[in-house]
């Protein structure tokens, strides 16, 4: 019994829309990791520590892929019809968008918010981007 719950939800294909649900919950949580955590890396380990926006842009991009790529081969394998390509140009024209508004609003938290102390209170300084990408990855999440 464990054996074949254990397939359904991570082997075989998916054929209920509670394992595709479960799939997509743990692809968006893996993307999300490895964005939060690939900007986290660049920040305080690189360079791009004063290049927020890059870093941002970066951490996003590979997150997008781990996300693209889990989603098309694994979440919801075998369910798609449509044309491949067709299909990836929609996903870019999306993730474009969703660049965009992700990139403004950890820009705002750190040269907007930051530069202003607005919230220093409860965000340590240095620490703004952070919270603008929680921010930015809900937000993105809605827009997706």
């Amino acid at each position: 019994m464990k054996n074949d719950l254990v397939h359904q939800y991570f082997t075989n294909p998916p054929k209920t829309g509670r394992v595709q649900l479960f799939r997509s919950i743990l692809t968006g949580g893996i993307a999300t990791i490895a964005d939060m955590g690939t900007l986290i890396l660049l920040k305080e380990t690189t360079p791009l520590s004063e290049h927020t926006v890059i870093a941002t842009t970066i951490a996003f991009i590979i997150g997008l892929i781990v996300n693209y790529l889990l989603s098309t081969f694994w979440a919801f394998r075998g369910l798609n019809n449509k044309k491949r390509s067709t299909e990836f140009i929609v996903f870019c024209i999306i993730s474009v968008i969703g660049l965009l508004i992700n990139d403004a609003i950890v820009w705002f938290f750190e040269h907007v918010l930051a530069e202003k102390g607005t919230l220093d209170f409860i965000i340590p300084q240095g620490k703004y981007y952070i919270f603008g990408k929680l921010i930015a990855t809900f937000l993105v999440f809605i827009w997706n």
